[in-house]
């Protein structure tokens, strides 16, 4: 087994991409979830009500920079995956999302949750940019990200998340920072 750890949620796009192709390395994928989430993961870790207790003080921070309204969640289930998407970050070193700015400090959708909790905490952050197909980092010098022109170095404990629409060019991506990390480790 490799000593790398994927933090993920198991959901299908990119977090069942992340775990399919890091399973080809031997990289273990933990995927957060919670009782009667529908998830695809071969490695769930089912929070408690007190972990989910957590994750929504970090929701709570998150929204504060992300400027939307959590108080319109009305659906436990929803809140749940807000929720769980500290666990990725909490328990990661850096976070390599896939999927799409809303500006160059924000990204969209639910991913920009887990994105924004790592930025509340000085995490490295990469986002894979599916319509510009290529790789950013978040720089904390001018609180943006910024494009990059290299694959970046997973870490030893990383989040692989995104998008549940993830393109051709996000799959292809999570395959090249793979090999890029672990080729000589493959089979």
């Amino acid at each position: 087994m490799n000593e790398y750890t994927c933090h993920s949620g198991g959901c299908p796009g990119s977090d069942i991409t992340w775990e399919r192709e890091c399973d080809k390395y031997e990289i273990y994928t933990i995927a957060y979830s919670f009782y009667n989430h529908k998830h695809d993961s071969n490695n769930p870790k089912v929070l408690t009500v007190e972990e989910l207790n957590e994750g929504w003080q970090a929701v709570l921070a998150a929204e504060k920079t992300l400027k939307r309204n959590v108080g319109r969640v009305i659906y436990p289930y929803v809140k749940n995956l807000l929720c769980r998407n500290w666990f990725q970050v909490k328990n990661s070193d850096a976070v390599f999302a896939i999927g799409k700015f809303v500006n160059r400090k924000i990204v969209s959708g639910g991913t920009g949750w887990a994105v924004q909790m790592a930025i509340d905490n000085k995490k490295d952050v990469f986002l894979f940019d599916q319509k510009e197909n290529v790789w950013n980092k978040f720089n904390y010098e001018t609180m943006e990200f910024n494009e990059i022109d290299y694959i970046p170095t997973l870490t030893k404990n990383f989040a692989g998340v995104g998008t549940r629409e993830i393109n051709g060019h996000g799959i292809n991506a999570i395959k090249k920072i793979l090999e890029f990390n672990f080729k000589s480790n493959s089979y």
